[in-house]
């Protein structure tokens, strides 16, 4: 099944590149697009690679990230989203270097790992790309999964092709699990058990950024004292639903604020039609924000968390829609009362803990969502005890990185045992 995956791959590379490539280019983006092809920058031997598709994974790698770079590991950090590449340098800005991932043909694949050399690869929440999986093995990569996880769904998909995935799988020298069902299934699909063993998740391992309580204390101060809820991470079919939700709200309170913050930049503007639609005074960041002013906007990355920490309650996306639901455990962390769809088959795990913790309500719609925003932003105490108990399962679940660090330890020493120098076929 490979050689079939291999011209296929070839075949779709122009659709690939235009599809990742597609709309305005960013800041330092003009040209990026050859490192999908493995034109990279040649780089020193011996770097540890860590892969983390996207925002969601970069945010999940931050702390392991962190913890490496005190350590004085050099790290080549890759994306596939340019959302992702964003967030990296926003939070790492030169401390890492980033790169593209390479599509996933033969050439591409090869000339990629030729140049970046890596010592060792990660690869943050299982993305199973059959040719670079291939070419680690051929050229000695150890291969790490950290915080790895297999939804019901992605399950399914993978079992169709199980000849091609359990072949990639072989290339995996260990796979950090999140949770036993998560390894169970990586063993379903091929992965030796001796291989597998279970880290629970890096996101309980939340750290607050240095400054997060000042830059909330800001907006707190700008904002006056409202009532003030996020909406975090949305997806396309939610924002109508949370403006709707935001209308009913503000009958009852209608001092309350709104904070839009969608999980894809490029639909701003469709966002903002349906703000323009719905009639809501409104306004992006850096713009002042007035008694009149309903919803702020939020149109950049790497702010999220700081909205978060300034506001009463949170909303999670990803979970009113069946997209499986985004990072419950941020708002958590920082002691707010979480709020989300019934979608949450991504965070199932999280859920899980922070419902059983009182520290998560799940509703199913925009009216019961409206309903729990009046209760909580009318009773301070109410909120408080919620934001304490979700803040407690959080804390509860810590541990993950340190596993994580002791588990990849025989990779990461360049002189030992667990080392393996490169040594792939011939480029």
């Amino acid at each position: 099944m490979l050689p079939i995956y291999r011209l296929l791959t070839l075949l779709l590379t122009p659709l690939a590149l235009i599809w990742l490539h597609r709309g305005k280019a960013g800041t330092g983006e003009r040209g990026r697009w050859r490192e999908r092809l493995g034109r990279v920058p040649e780089g020193s031997p011996g770097r540890v690679w860590l892969h983390a598709a996207s925002v969601g994974e970069v945010n999940a790698a931050t702390g392991l990230i962190r913890a490496l770079l005190a350590r004085g590991e050099q790290i080549v950090v890759s994306t596939m989203t340019r959302t992702g590449a964003a967030l990296c340098r926003e939070l790492f800005g030169t401390d890492v270097e980033h790169l593209y991932l390479p599509l996933d043909n033969p050439p591409a694949v090869r000339a990629w790992l030729k140049r970046v050399q890596p010592r060792s690869g990660l690869i943050v929440e299982t993305e199973i790309w059959p040719e670079l999986y291939a070419r680690c093995k051929d050229r000695n990569i150890p291969l790490l999964l950290v915080n790895a996880r297999i939804s019901p769904a992605a399950m399914r998909r993978y079992q169709r092709f199980r000849p091609l995935v359990g072949g990639a799988l072989s290339a995996v020298t260990q796979a950090m699990c999140q949770t036993g069902a998560d390894a169970e299934r990586l063993v379903r699909l091929g992965l030796p058990e001796t291989r597998v063993r279970i880290s629970g998740n890096l996101k309980f391992d939340f750290e607050r950024p240095p400054g997060l309580d000042e830059r909330a204390r800001a907006l707190r101060q700008a904002w006056g004292q409202r009532p003030v809820w996020v909406a975090g991470s949305t997806r396309p079919g939610e924002e109508s639903v949370l403006i709707e939700a935001h209308r009913r709200l503000r009958h009852s309170r209608p001092e309350a604020l709104l904070v839009l913050a969608p999980r894809h930049l490029e639909r701003l503007e469709a966002v903002t039609r349906l703000l323009d639609g719905a009639e809501l005074e409104w306004c992006r960041l850096g713009d002042p924000v007035d008694a009149a002013t309903e919803v702020v906007l939020i149109d950049r990355l790497g702010v999220l968390l700081e909205y978060y920490a300034a506001a009463d309650a949170a909303f999670v996306g990803g979970s009113l829609v069946p997209m499986g639901g985004h990072n419950l455990l941020e708002p958590a962390a920082l002691a707010k009362p979480v709020l989300a769809g019934p979608y949450l088959e991504q965070q199932a795990d999280a859920a899980r803990v922070l419902a059983n913790g009182d520290g998560l309500l799940v509703v199913r719609d925009g009216e019961e969502l409206a309903r729990a925003l009046a209760d909580w932003l009318g009773d301070q105490g109410l909120r408080q005890r919620r934001g304490a108990a979700a803040q407690a399962a959080v804390q509860a679940g810590r541990g993950s990185l340190q596993l994580t660090l002791a588990a990849l330890e025989p990779w990461l020493q360049r002189d030992g045992a667990g080392t393996r120098p490169p040594q792939g076929l011939p480029d």
